[in-house]
């Protein structure tokens, strides 16, 4: 199923060109938490390569995250799809490298994105977790 997602998202990109798109490389870091808040370095590792898409068909808006690179790893993925006044139309979460959401949307509509990936197991008492954290936002045209 997984290589069906990422395959359907080729071939869409190969048909026509994105209405909007960003592109990142996320570095690793490690939180270490001493006192109130995390210190924050970030290591020396392989990126997480962030993708981010919005299609327009009509009224649908279509938005895939992708993920590539980095070590391996877990967590979670979320879009957030906003019409033109902000209100919210349609979202996705989900883990993995492919994530996709869908709404009937007037232009210009944006997306919320975000990923929480770690490749360090999940201990509630753990003082330090190495982690590729990003989000944003992308919006179709001038918005």
């Amino acid at each position: 199923m997984r290589f069906l997602g990422i395959a359907l998202l080729f071939v869409l990109s190969a048909c026509e060109p994105p209405a909007a798109e960003h592109r990142e490389e996320v570095p690793l870091r490690l939180f270490r938490w001493e006192g109130e808040s995390p210190q924050v370095e970030v290591l020396p590792a392989e990126p997480l390569r962030v993708e981010v898409r919005l299609y327009r068909a009509g009224r649908e808006l279509s938005a895939h995250l992708l993920t590539q690179g980095g070590l391996p790893a877990e967590g979670d993925l979320a879009l957030v799809l906003e019409g033109p006044g902000g209100e919210r139309a349609g979202e996705a979460f989900g883990s993995g490298r492919l994530l996709q959401a869908r709404a009937l949307l007037p232009a210009p509509a944006c997306a919320f994105w975000l990923v929480s990936l770690s490749p360090d197991p999940f201990q509630e008492e753990a003082l330090e977790v190495r982690s590729y954290e990003a989000s944003g936002r992308l919006c179709e045209g001038k918005r």
